[in-house]
């Protein structure tokens, strides 16, 4: 029986493919790799099927078109015969070499192994803009989906997974972040293994801004769009209390009246995330998560105010200074909200 399937997903790697594949078999693995290949104009299909006839442990899927990594990924995986599927880069910055390492640590019992850039010991070796554009990446998943938080590098391209673990079937986006998209879709024992970030033997670099909007699209997606629900619950607060203190405004003392209103939107707001943001984790005594929603709004508001005092006494201009403390409040009621009032499982590590 194959242990190890490798899979790599290819587009004009003519220059690349011999090189790494050769890399691969000097390994000595019990393993078949799998070139998916989309129509590539330079002949990476072709050469594909050379290197099989070299090494005999090399298949060739063909698609008609470029239909991105994850559906690669995916549809490699279900015709695939390995214990354990790993997923690389055709262009080098994926050292091969770590391959017995990651699959040594998958056969100890982990469900996914991740080279990481990221973890003690990585090097994303990146230049400055890619790196600052890789680590808001980063920072963007950690925020939006929970079970990317134990995790330095979700976003590797190169990582190593259980085949029965995975219900690879749910993949079908066309980002490249396709670790992303299994990481969200269920709890997963993983564990991180350094690297270096190589640099590209030959070729282009598959970065560009239709390959960043999608990824904000999938982020967005597999969030379950929380996020902008959250906002929009927000902005619907600001209008209940804007327009109760209208009304109590002549009947009652200003500071009661906004006391209520305050109150009342906080409820509102609370009772639209219960029933919508978060509608998929509602569990447990709703006056138990309306206290703790309050407590997380209270202290998003004594954030707020802190950062607004603390950067006027450094001389910024007090509207900026109250919309960065603005900022700051969201993201901690969010985050709050999250994992405190609508709390998630934990992934298991």
């Amino acid at each position: 029986m194959t242990e190890l399937t490798v899979v790599i997903p290819t587009y004009n790697e003519a220059g690349n493919l011999p090189v790494l594949i050769d890399r691969i078999e000097k390994l000595g693995l019990n393993c078949e790799v799998i070139v998916v290949d989309d129509k590539s104009p330079d002949g990476t299909g072709e050469i594909a099927k050379r290197l099989n006839s070299t090494y005999g442990n090399i298949r060739l899927l063909s698609r008609s078109s470029k239909m991105g990594i994850a559906t690669a990924v995916r549809d490699a995986t279900l015709v695939s015969c390995g214990e354990f599927i790993a997923v690389m880069d055709c262009d080098m910055q994926h050292p091969p070499e770590l391959l017995p390492s990651m699959l040594a640590e998958a056969r100890s019992g982990t469900d996914m192994v991740i080279a990481s850039r990221y973890t003690r010991g990585g090097e994303p070796n990146m230049p400055a803009i890619r790196s600052a554009i890789s680590r808001f990446a980063t920072g963007l998943a950690h925020f939006m989906i929970p079970h990317t938080r134990h995790i330095r590098d979700p976003l590797s391209g190169y990582f190593l997974f259980r085949r029965d673990a995975v219900d690879i079937k749910k993949v079908s986006s066309r980002s490249y972040k396709v670790l992303l998209e299994i990481l969200a879709s269920r709890n997963l024992r993983t564990s991180e293994i350094p690297f270096s970030f190589g640099a590209r033997y030959s070729g282009k670099s598959k970065l560009c801004p239709t390959e960043l909007l999608r990824y904000m699209g999938l982020v967005l997606r597999l969030s379950d769009y929380r996020v902008a629900k959250f906002i929009a619950v927000g902005l619907a607060g600001m209008a209940v209390n804007e327009g109760l203190l209208f009304l109590l405004e002549p009947h009652a003392p200003l500071l009661l009246a906004s006391a209520v209103a305050v109150e009342a939107s906080i409820v509102s707001n609370f009772i639209m995330n219960n029933s919508w943001t978060f509608r998929k984790r509602v569990h447990g005594a709703i006056l138990n998560r309306l206290a703790k929603y309050n407590a997380v709004m209270i202290a998003g508001a004594l954030l707020n105010v802190g950062i607004l005092g603390i950067l006027v006494f450094l001389h910024f201009e007090y509207l900026a200074a109250n919309f960065i403390g603005i900022i700051f409040a969201f993201g901690a009621n969010y985050l709050g909200s999250e994992s405190v009032v609508w709390r998630l499982e934990l992934p298991l590590g």
